[in-house]
């Protein structure tokens, strides 16, 4: 943990050094990793057999549905 702490002071340490255009691309690229590393973690944890989402998808009939929303915007054609 000590060796962790040292990193994390150094890098913020060069963090403050930073132009604020260059922070900002930083602030990206650390959003980017962050997110690889949520979608992994989520890819890993869902089982379709134990998730209620999976049992319900495809029982909306999309075709039937834009149709009834086509007449509810537009009225009856």
């Amino acid at each position: 943990m000590k060796a962790m702490n040292i990193h994390k002071e150094t890098f913020i340490y060069a963090l403050e050094q930073l132009p604020d255009k260059y922070v900002e691309e930083l602030l990206d690229f650390t959003e980017f990793l962050l997110s690889k590393t949520h979608t992994k973690k989520s890819k890993l944890k869902i089982d379709p057999k134990k998730d209620p989402i999976f049992g319900i998808i495809g029982l909306a009939n999309e075709d039937s549905f834009a149709s009834e929303i086509d007449d509810e915007l537009y009225g009856d054609r």
